[in-house]
């Protein structure tokens, strides 16, 4: 899993969809080319102006490829790491220091 971080000053909500439609297009491209790499989604936080993108990949390239393909420049591309219920065993006890899921 990884993040794209972007800031993006005086954008419409407009341009938010557009922008997601076209990494969808680029990614669904790049996996028919044998590069498997999805857009899961987006926050965007107003305050900043940030847009924070997450992708399903194998590697940070893939990821890098998308982007750069629909030319919006990024800040950043962060290898992450998957928190919440399906990132956790279900036989892992309460509180117990499982580590999460690495995509």
């Amino acid at each position: 899993m990884f993040v794209v971080e972007r800031r993006m000053p005086n954008v419409s909500a407009a341009d938010l969809a557009m922008l997601h439609e076209a990494l969808v297009f680029v990614c669904g491209r790049l996996t028919e080319r044998g590069e498997p790499v999805a857009c899961v989604g987006s926050a965007f936080l107003p305050g900043p102006a940030r847009l924070l993108t997450l992708f399903e990949a194998h590697s940070a390239d893939a990821v890098r490829i998308a982007n750069e393909s629909v030319h919006a420049p990024f800040l950043s591309l962060e290898a992450a790491l998957r928190i919440g219920p399906d990132a956790i065993p279900p036989s892992a006890p309460a509180g117990s220091a499982s580590r999460p899921r690495a995509c």
